[in-house]
């Protein structure tokens, strides 16, 4: 089913870092039950069970949408969530290399978990792609963007936008809403970064690049929101 957080439990999440742009993956355990269960939970805020109708729940939060669906459903109340890997939703690539390297997507086999961090070189820029107008991860009162945040490369943004591609498979979101928005950062040389590429998940194929913040970015790197 589809639920939406308590905003305490919202704001457990939002110190826990991201399974991907937009989302986490979590096992959580309700009051009423001693076993805990697996969610995807969107925004930090709309619950979503991964259960054998996740596709369904899926596919009701596209026609409804986001924000009709946060405010139909009930609150769920969860404690004690544990971040699970993203790679346990890990699929097989449906494109072939080739395909793949015609949407100037890339085959390299390490995601950005899997990587050291380096500094941001004064040339680089990066954007975070959101279905939400809201996006929780922005801190829009120090204009930064919170620890443990991903997002993707700007160069790698225009690339989707030039080969005209599907964001949603090429940074294997779970969701299947359109991206709506561009949250442009530009860290300071003193921010770091995991660079990595967007690994199979989702049902989904990657190839994007993406970008982990550990740590977050300076204040004052959040520069403006624009329509995707």
């Amino acid at each position: 089913m589809i639920f939406k957080a308590q905003p305490q439990f919202s704001k457990s999440l939002l110190v826990l870092p991201e399974s991907g742009m937009g989302y986490q993956i979590i096992d959580a355990k309700r009051y009423d039950k001693s076993t805990t269960d697996r969610f995807i939970v969107y925004n930090s805020e709309l619950i979503v069970e991964y259960d054998n109708y996740f596709n369904n729940y899926k596919r009701q939060i596209m026609l409804e949408g986001y924000t009709k669906m946060f405010n139909s459903s009930n609150i769920l109340n969860l404690e004690f969530p544990v971040l699970i890997n993203r790679s346990s939703l890990s699929s097989i690539r449906i494109f072939s290399e080739s395909n793949m390297n015609t949407k100037g997507r890339s085959n390299d086999k390490r995601g950005a978990i899997e990587n050291n961090p380096v500094y941001v070189k004064s040339s680089e820029n990066f954007v975070r792609l959101s279905a939400y107008q809201d996006d929780k991860r922005i801190d829009y009162i120090r204009k930064r963007i919170i620890d443990g945040t991903f997002t993707t490369t700007n160069e790698d943004y225009l690339n989707c936008k030039m080969y005209n591609d599907d964001p949603i498979d090429r940074y294997a979101l779970p969701n299947e809403e359109s991206i709506k928005w561009v949250f442009y950062i530009n860290p300071k040389s003193i921010d770091r970064y995991r660079p990595g590429v967007v690994q199979a998940a989702n049902n989904h194929n990657g190839g994007g690049i993406e970008a982990l913040f550990d740590n977050g970015t300076s204040d004052n790197t959040y520069i403006e929101r624009k329509p995707y």
